[in-house]
């Protein structure tokens, strides 16, 4: 079995594949599709041309890096710090807003291989969504009943400081 971890989610919003224009040198970091859906493809080199016909593509493309960035720093602390039910939470809110879809095509395997977990500690975390009736799910498919519940599950701590300011 090889051990992944997912350390950032990707949309509609963004852009995969980046580090071939900007690098010669290929990256370590592996994408995988998580749920379908339509995107655009552009040739590195056409890409890179574009970019150097209009520079200021370049501040859209730095504002956005840096916003991953921040994304995967934030995925990385959860991984350090949150206990498996709150990533969970967290993984499902980005996955479908990402989609932007309540209706989830994940498995419990591939929910595990994203978060660096067993499966059965996925099956665990989600049989406990599902009790307080935040999601529910089916063989491969993943229903978000309550959104808002499902965010506080997944920041928790900014649960507590909103309540409290």
């Amino acid at each position: 079995m090889q051990h992944t971890l997912a350390v950032g989610l990707v949309g509609s919003e963004g852009a995969i594949g980046l580090g071939s224009v900007l690098s010669p040198v290929p990256g370590r970091l592996r994408c995988r599709v998580q749920t379908g859906g339509s995107a655009w493809a552009a040739n590195s080199h056409d890409l890179a041309m574009l970019l150097h016909q209009r520079p200021g593509m370049l501040w859209v493309i730095s504002q956005y890096l840096w916003q991953l960035a921040e994304h995967v720093a934030t995925m990385s602390a959860s991984v350090q710090f949150d206990d498996i039910g709150t990533r969970l939470a967290h993984w499902l809110v980005l996955s479908a807003e990402r989609a932007q879809s309540v209706r989830l095509p994940l498995t419990h395997e591939h929910l595990a291989q994203m978060l660096g977990v067993r499966r059965v500690s996925i099956t665990l975390a989600a049989g406990d969504l599902k009790t307080k009736g935040l999601i529910d799910y089916q063989r491969g498919v993943v229903n978000i009943l309550d959104m808002a519940g499902l965010r506080e599950c997944a920041h928790p701590q900014q649960a507590m400081l909103s309540a409290h300011v």
